[in-house]
């Protein structure tokens, strides 16, 4: 078990390290939708590529940033019926629905990664003015999927710990 744990520990971090890089693309979209509000508002000079590098930094910061969120505890979940149950019970919550997390994590990184490596091959763009690459925003899917999957393992094994120990170690 102790080696679990250390793999554990290693997703958390790379989930932690990715959140925080991911996290300085926030102020970058918020700087790109300002200078399109003040160029469109203020000049009448709309640019072509605003809207696009918004929804691809959106796009990662959102789906790459997922596992971050997971690690966090921060992830839409229902509160509600969880939370005044004991730390075991909560495990074996966690342990029952991560098969059908995993999934549907599986068919996003398998289908959309399809979709990914056909958007690199054929050199797709995004239809749209600019037209940036459309790897640029279909690939956060897969890898966000794969993270995400990477994180899920994560919490199953803090989960089988919690239940074989009556409280996470470390």
């Amino acid at each position: 078990m102790e080696r679990l744990r250390r793999v554990a520990a290693v997703i958390d971090a790379l989930s932690e390290r990715t959140g925080r890089a991911l996290s300085w693309l926030m102020p970058a979209m918020v700087v790109v939708i300002a200078f399109e509000v003040v160029a469109r508002y203020l000049f009448s000079a709309p640019t072509i590529w605003a809207y696009d590098t918004a929804l691809i930094l959106y796009a990662w910061l959102g789906l790459v940033g997922g596992a971050f969120a997971m690690k966090r505890g921060a992830h839409i979940r229902v509160d509600l019926f969880t939370a005044n149950l004991s730390p075991r019970r909560q495990a074996l919550l966690e342990l029952i629905g991560a098969p059908f997390v995993v999934f549907f994590l599986v068919l996003v990184v398998w289908q959309v990664g399809m979709a990914s490596l056909d958007a690199l091959a054929s050199g797709s763009r995004r239809p749209t003015e600019w037209a940036p690459p459309l790897i640029l925003f279909v690939a956060t899917a897969p890898l966000g999927g794969a993270l995400l999957l990477l994180q899920m393992a994560s919490q199953v094994v803090k989960a089988i710990d919690v239940l074989l120990n009556g409280e996470a170690s470390s």
